[in-house]
């Protein structure tokens, strides 16, 4: 044991589990927190100008390092801010940690209208995460931060709350720290493996289905032998970008609401469903559904499956060996490019959103790490933006929070500082988190932030045209000059003209490795559904 003031103990605890930056917003419960990180020089404490981007950006990193990623805020209005990320990673099954104050111990449950108090914070975050703790006295902080990296590094990655009032923090006691919580990955049972193994032998049109939990997996490489294997066709979900590189053989499309896609996956006569929820679409009685995943509660929940439970990539290479020496299957290469040369046809006839797309693709390096917001264009790239690697690609999943796209990918940026990361915002989501530019100038944070500007909430703003017969109420936009915006934080701004190309803009603003905000001025888009 050491003679430590609990500040002093989180810091150190924080430093253990391998914490390298906390995204926060310093305020008065918080002080001897932050006083003991002074110390740590291993730990780089972001200052960012709103709380709502503090797990946002922890969400980011988390997503695009595969390391959690923590965020720190006051209690009461501070942890209602950051509920919105927090909602969005708990969506995700991102491994967030949120740090929070609380009150003055003396007035936790008493109602006294302390600065910041609300009854009772933890039923704000329950919800939107997989464990949460109150600890009071300094020698419990050590175990409740290493107890919650023990559920960020196990099964289902989803975030954690730890909250603490000031005296926790201030007080000095004699405290023992934890070693770092251990990364706990688990196969399947050998007669699951066994089980699905039969099924997908007796296959004749497989077809494997990807989501969020493949990629969050690392489960890439494994998953592409047993496409190999099988021949099959692969399909993902929007949160499954990257589970396969887009220029593979065998790889089709995204499932998300592409109408397009689902002759795909009804011309299967069993499919491989990985780390998915199975809820974009309907799949048939008929077929046989194998579902992988982490969660025992997600297996059969929607429809009657062939349930193994396990870690995505540990599973898919005990079906890889299982199905070892068996006769190699006839192509489906061409089968598979006739496929998505059908989705793709479909995708074009919808509107110019899919050029969009493909000038941006064609802009951006391999390793991009792409982060599109709730927006008409990041919902084609979400249907139609290839992606090349794993943790290349973060969205909103069921959660689809406007407002997440610059600060995710802030987060990512400083996750991977060696990669472009590029964000494709609308101009209303880019106002949420605008302030942030701050935050990228402070540090350094050299993102590129493409704003498609049609001076609406255009999503909304169609459905009002087409379904409402144009009765506008409330989402059109008074917008400010975006360039101008961005050159008054001291980032680079510079405005495309409407119609005009983009790509040559991208390319040159990654060259110059600084904050950049893109204005691309356009018209108001057709619905990409």
């Amino acid at each position: 044991m050491t003679d430590l003031t609990g500040g002093q103990a989180l810091a150190r605890q924080l430093v253990v589990e391998g914490v390298r930056h906390i995204f926060g917003v310093p305020g008065d419960q918080l002080m001897h927190g932050l006083d003991a990180l002074y110390d740590e020089s291993s730990i780089e404490y972001i200052t960012v100008r709103h709380e709502q981007a503090t797990t946002y950006m922890a969400d980011g990193y988390a997503r695009t390092s595969g390391e959690p990623g923590v965020a720190m805020v006051v209690p009461g209005v501070g942890v209602y801010n950051a509920a919105a990320g927090l909602a969005t990673a708990y969506a995700c099954s991102s491994p967030v940690m949120l740090i929070a104050g609380q009150i003055n111990r003396f007035g936790i449950g008493d109602q006294q209208d302390l600065l910041h108090e609300v009854q009772d914070q933890l039923d704000l975050v329950r919800p939107i995460t997989s464990w949460q703790r109150r600890v009071v006295e300094a020698a419990q902080i050590p175990d409740a931060v290493h107890r919650g990296f023990q559920h960020l590094r196990s099964g289902r990655r989803r975030p954690v709350e730890v909250e603490m009032p000031p005296e926790a923090l201030s007080d000095r006691a004699e405290i023992s720290l934890h070693g770092r919580a251990a990364d706990v990955r688990f196969g399947a049972d050998p007669a699951a493996i066994a089980a699905a193994a039969q099924v997908l032998a007796r296959a004749e049109r497989p077809l494997i289905w990807a989501g969020g939990g493949a990629v969050l997996a690392d489960a890439t490489e494994a998953l592409t032998q047993l496409a190999e294997t099988l021949q099959a066709v692969v399909v993902t979900t929007r949160e499954g970008k990257g589970a396969i590189d887009d220029r593979h053989a065998l790889s089709v499309g995204t499932t998300w609401v592409n109408k397009f896609a689902k002759p795909v996956v009804a011309d299967a006569d069993v499919i491989v469903a990985v780390g998915t929820r199975l809820s974009a679409h309907g799949t048939s009685p008929s077929q046989i559904v194998i579902q992988i995943d982490v969660d025992p509660a997600e297996l059969g929940k929607r429809r009657p499956v062939v349930p193994v439970l396990g870690d995505a990539r540990l599973v898919l290479e005990q079906l890889v060996a299982e199905l070892a020496g068996r006769p190699p299957r006839p192509s489906r290469a061409e089968e598979a490019r006739r496929m998505r040369a059908t989705i793709e046809a479909g995708l074009d006839a919808i509107g110019p959103q899919a050029a969009m797309v493909d000038e941006l693709r064609a802009c951006l390096p391999d390793d991009t790490v792409l982060v599109p917001c709730t927006t008409s264009v990041g919902y084609m790239c979400h249907m139609r933006f290839p992606v090349h690697h794993p943790r290349s690609y973060l969205s909103t999943s069921y959660m689809g929070t406007l407002g997440f796209g610059f600060p995710a990918a802030l987060g990512a940026k400083v996750a991977a500082p060696d990669r472009p990361v590029v964000c494709v915002s609308g101009d209303g989501g880019f106002l949420f988190a605008a302030t942030e530019l701050a935050t990228a100038v402070q540090y350094g944070i050299n993102t590129v932030t493409i704003v498609f500007n049609d001076n609406a909430y255009g999503n909304s703003n169609r459905d009002q045209r087409e379904r409402f017969a144009g009765r506008e109420i409330g989402t059109e936009l008074r917008n400010p000059d975006f360039a101008a915006l961005a050159r008054a934080f001291g980032a680079d701004g510079v405005s495309v003209p409407k119609g005009a190309p983009f790509g040559s803009v991208v390319s040159e603003a990654i060259a110059n490795d600084r904050p950049t905000v893109i204005e691309v001025a356009m018209d108001r888009l057709p619905s990409p559904f």
